[in-house]
């Protein structure tokens, strides 16, 4: 029985399998995936304009996840948060950063990266300003992760 909807975004680039070996993962054979329980909790809880103003979550904004898995400014692969592993885009643009997260899920059953969660900051961020984020509230560790960033977040 499914519970929820599943969407096939496409298989991990070389870029991230190569960045995730070097820290003991194995992402051969994985795809990213989003779902449909991802994209209620994202509206749910990033996407109501009179909380969030320019940086509310859109229907179109779930458009522009494939581009930044595929290329995104910066990466982090396998921050840990309550015991899960999680690779951590973000995608810089003029006046907005978008930052996206996935879940490695790697068992007998499922081989995915799938979606957790997604928001957007009304500003351009570096690496370091996405790495305070990240951990700002000392749930998420990065401090066994990979850092990918390609100079421009």
């Amino acid at each position: 029985m499914q519970l929820f909807d599943k969407a096939v975004i496409g298989r991990p680039a070389q870029w991230l399998i190569e960045a995730a070996a070097e820290i003991g993962l194995n992402f051969a054979g994985f795809r990213h995936e989003t779902t449909s329980d991802f994209k209620r909790h994202v509206i749910k809880r990033h996407g109501n304009p009179a909380i969030h103003g320019r940086a509310t979550i859109t229907e179109a904004d779930f458009s522009r996840i494939p581009d930044i898995v595929k290329k995104p400014d910066s990466a982090i692969i396998g921050a840990t948060r309550k015991g899960r592993f999680y690779v951590i885009y973000a995608k810089t643009e003029p006046d907005m950063t978008y930052v996206y997260f996935e879940q490695i899920l790697d068992s007998h059953r499922y081989r995915v990266l799938r979606g957790s969660t997604f928001y957007k900051i009304t500003r351009p961020l570096v690496i370091d300003d996405i790495k305070k984020i990240v951990t700002w509230n000392d749930k998420t560790d990065i401090s066994g992760a990979a850092v990918v960033s390609t100079g421009k977040a």
